[in-house]
């Protein structure tokens, strides 16, 4: 399974809501909206967030954490995991 199929796997395991705002796909927990990008440059993925649905339309969002694809997939995988419970 790709990566990126199993990232958006865990945020549904989870119970974190896909939208899409502004034709942006999201995730939606707990009030807050939540995307991830694959920044190649830093060869991480991203979590970004924003805590209302304006900010989230006007792509306001602050970078809260990376995940580096140096990792083995199930490390960033349990990494993203604890994270997603513990923090969002």
């Amino acid at each position: 399974m790709e990566l990126e199929t199993k990232i958006d796997a865990l945020f549904q395991e989870l119970n974190f809501e896909k939208v899409s705002v502004s034709g942006t796909p999201l995730f939606l927990h707990n009030g807050l909206y939540i995307k991830i990008t694959l920044v190649r440059g830093l060869k991480s993925y991203v979590v970004e967030s924003a805590d209302s649905y304006d900010k989230a339309a006007k792509n306001v969002f602050e970078d809260s954490d990376l995940y580096s694809i140096s990792l083995n997939e199930d490390e960033l995988i349990d990494k993203l995991r604890h994270d997603l419970l513990n923090y969002y």
